[in-house]
């Protein structure tokens, strides 16, 4: 019985049809944070030098009561800045080798065995992409502005979105670095050093280890412990346990790093976060190609974009709860 060649053009054709969406979907769903980035502040672009948001930084200086003939105060108010974000890409290398090709050279075969590659592949985007959204902004330049750096009074990342933090007050978040013991007072205060108004964090995020202090504060003061009453059906029905503060959902996520960061929870606003994604490279699986050297077939996985905030004084985090 003959077999069906597979060459390059094949392998795209089956990688693209079968098995990429599922693999972005899997990907944007691999933890709670990314979950809610993408479902409800996601903002596909198009192109573009570079990411910018707009940013009301301060009150309008034409305004007033006025009786009759009074004259009106009709100076132009100079109220907005942009932050300026770069573009962040990220790939994953998905290689097939000859003998491979010869062993697996049928339809069926080939896509058993593509699928398990781009298993490991969606494994490896997720985790990276995961991480990105937790970095300091700082240390490695190429990877998504993340909550760490994003969240700061300066001490972490001085300049953010373009904007040096030291001579711009008004673009530092609320950071507790004082607070080493959990307590119900300790959030409250932090909790309301983030509101304004209507305005509060709509999630709260943390490692294990502090989701895990947060559920001991509430189940100690009880004769008969319980945990606090509710969660966020969304991340409940997607698989991500979520307690409640204040009416708003604490997740555990497992890329906020644990070294050196372990004390810090997140109070994010995500009225004020953007989540932008170039519609173009989302998740593009190049052509199979067969270098010139090798016996292979190789394609990447690409994605770019970033994520950014455009209001940081309604953001706060704790840093030395220990």
């Amino acid at each position: 019985m003959a077999l069906t060649p597979i060459g390059t053009n094949e392998v795209t054709a089956i990688s693209r049809r079968y098995i990429l969406p599922k693999v972005a979907d899997n990907v944007y769903k691999s933890n709670p944070f990314f979950l809610r980035a993408n479902q409800a502040n996601r903002r596909d672009v198009q192109g573009g030098t570079q990411i910018e948001l707009p940013l009301m930084y301060t009150n309008m200086t034409s305004f007033g009561w006025y009786s009759g003939f009074d004259q009106l105060n009709t100076a132009p108010s100079d109220t907005v800045q942009n932050a300026v974000f770069m573009w962040k890409q990220a790939y994953v290398n998905v290689s097939v080798d000859g003998l491979t090709m010869i062993r697996v050279s049928s339809p069926l075969a080939i896509a058993n065995f593509i699928s398990l590659q781009f298993a490991q592949a969606q494994m490896q985007m997720a985790d990276l992409l995961g991480a990105g959204l937790w970095t300091d902004t700082v240390t490695n330049i190429k990877a998504i502005d993340g909550m760490l750096g994003a969240i700061d009074a300066g001490t972490v990342a001085p300049t953010y979105g373009g904007i040096t933090r030291s001579t711009n007050p008004w673009w530092q978040s609320q950071v507790d670095s004082t607070t080493v013991t959990m307590t119900l007072a300790a959030l409250q205060n932090l909790h309301g050093a983030t509101t304004q108004g209507g305005q509060h964090a709509t999630i709260i995020a943390s490692t294990q280890t502090q989701y895990n202090r947060y559920w001991a504060l509430n189940t100690s003061f009880t004769q008969y412990p319980r945990q606090p009453v509710g969660q966020d059906e969304a991340l409940a029905s997607a698989g991500f346990t979520n307690l409640m503060f204040n009416n708003t959902p604490w997740i555990v996520d497992s890329h906020i790093p644990t070294s050196g960061t372990a004390g810090n929870v997140f109070f994010i606003n995500e009225n004020f976060f953007e989540f932008i994604v170039a519609s173009n490279v989302d998740f593009y699986l190049e052509d199979f190609q067969t270098p010139v050297d090798q016996d292979a077939m190789i394609s990447k996985l690409l994605w770019a974009g970033d994520a950014g905030l455009n209001n940081v004084q309604l953001q706060g985090k704790f840093t030395a709860l220990t």
